[in-house]
């Protein structure tokens, strides 16, 4: 025999998890057909690889159509050193620039200030001459300028260097950065203070592989710092006659369709944005998004499963679903992380098209052996253009339905 189950209330939260970094300057939002390019070295070029920081901007504006082109290039500066070539290094300026304007980009976001810092303080006025070089050169596409300090060395310890004196120059190129970003009214973002200072800081999960190029959750950890979402939450109160049934909600989700059934509770949520991508390697966990589901009144002693379009993502007893458990797992992170994946493979046919193999065959010296074949670049557009359209699919929430079980009246 079926037995109802009495729910006095069912609340939702949004789960803040750690802090994250404020701009400093204009606020920092993407606007509906903002084209975003990245240039820098070691740092933007990697990330890429991963796609947080691009999944994260992207979910946060679903209903904007915003394109990101990553030109970062390992061991770069201000200069274009890394894109010399075989040519000198103006031919290596020239080169960043030219494929900066050609993207006509509505956003720059740019992270310098790494590589030169090798050369102290003694490299500062060097520097800040290219930055305003390059910034004069890329100042017609009336592009709004976001600037990322470098990143502090993350001390892991022997064999590895000491990073404290490398840490006091890369400290000063920050200073430098935020003053050019408060010149210019632009925003700046202090991504030195995101990588703790001290020995084996988080010797259990380093941010970095060897003090200076993140890794995978490097880059999952530093992106949240630009991604600074709104958090608040609203009361509504059911409807259809279900007496003193209360759901607390965060802001960005909308609810509808409470109503129990005959073997316990079920409404349905449709977030205004994908929750953040998970780390690498978590398929369930802390996540900002996620959904804190908490039952309270009269609730019968046993074990609980909840479901999410009609998949079980979460079993526990009554006694803790009366303190609250939060839920990570589920078709919403089944679609970010289809997300990030898109992502990544539409950076990958961009890395392709802008950064061809062979490319001195294809365009430079040597193209008087195989340049016919720079014919086939050009193919890699609607190939790009696929992924954008998947992209662009995929940042949309879609509702889903919840529902709140008695075990053993699971499938009755």
């Amino acid at each position: 025999m079926k037995r109802s189950i009495v729910w006095l209330s069912v609340a939702l939260a949004l789960l803040i998890g750690r802090g994250s970094a404020r701009a400093e300057g204009p606020p920092f939002e993407l606007k509906d057909g903002d084209r975003v390019v990245l240039i820098g070295g070691t740092m933007i070029e990697r990330e890429q690889e991963s796609g947080y920081l691009e999944t994260r901007l992207t979910r946060r504006y679903p209903n904007r159509s915003i394109t990101f082109r990553n030109l970062g290039w390992s061991g770069d500066t201000v200069e274009g050193i890394s894109q010399a070539g075989f040519g000198s290094v103006e031919d290596g300026y020239k080169h960043l620039v030219e494929h900066v304007l050609a993207l006509k980009p509505t956003v720059v976001i740019l992270g310098y200030g790494a590589n030169e810092a090798f050369e102290g303080k003694a490299g500062l006025p060097k520097f800040l001459k290219g930055l305003d070089r390059l910034l004069k050169a890329i100042e017609p596409t009336k592009a709004r300028l976001v600037f990322l300090s470098p990143t502090r060395q993350e001390d892991l310890g022997s064999p590895l260097p000491d990073p404290t004196a490398h840490n006091a120059d890369l400290a000063l190129f920050r200073d430098a950065i935020k003053g050019e970003a408060g010149k210019r009214g632009a925003t700046f973002f202090n991504l030195f203070d995101l990588i703790p200072d001290g020995a084996r800081a988080n010797p259990r999960r380093p941010l970095t592989s060897n003090g200076i190029h993140f890794t995978p959750f490097g880059y999952w950890w530093w992106a949240a710092v630009i991604d600074a979402d709104r958090v608040g939450t609203i009361t509504v109160q059911s409807t259809g006659g279900i007496k003193d049934v209360g759901i607390s909600l965060n802001f960005d989700t909308s609810f509808k369709k409470l109503e129990h059934t005959e073997t316990g509770i079920q409404f349905q949520l449709l977030d205004a944005t994908l929750p953040e991508p998970l780390p690498p390697g978590r398929r369930s966990g802390s996540s900002k998004g996620s959904h804190e589901v908490s039952v309270s009144g009269s609730v019968e002693p046993g074990r609980y499963t909840l479901k999410v379009d009609g998949k079980a993502v979460k079993t526990a007893d009554a006694a803790a679903w009366k303190d609250g458990i939060s839920t990570s797992n589920g078709p919403e992170f089944d679609q970010v992380e289809a997300l990030r994946q898109a992502i990544v493979a539409k950076n990958q046919l961009y890395f392709y098209r802008w950064r061809p193999q062979n490319e001195t065959y294809l365009f430079g010296f040597r193209k008087h052996e195989q340049g016919q074949n720079a014919r086939e670049i050009p193919q890699f557009d609607p190939l790009i253009a696929a992924k954008e359209a998947e992209i662009a699919r995929l940042r949309v929430p879609v509702p889903h339905t919840y529902e709140l079980i008695r075990e053993g009246e699971v499938g009755k």
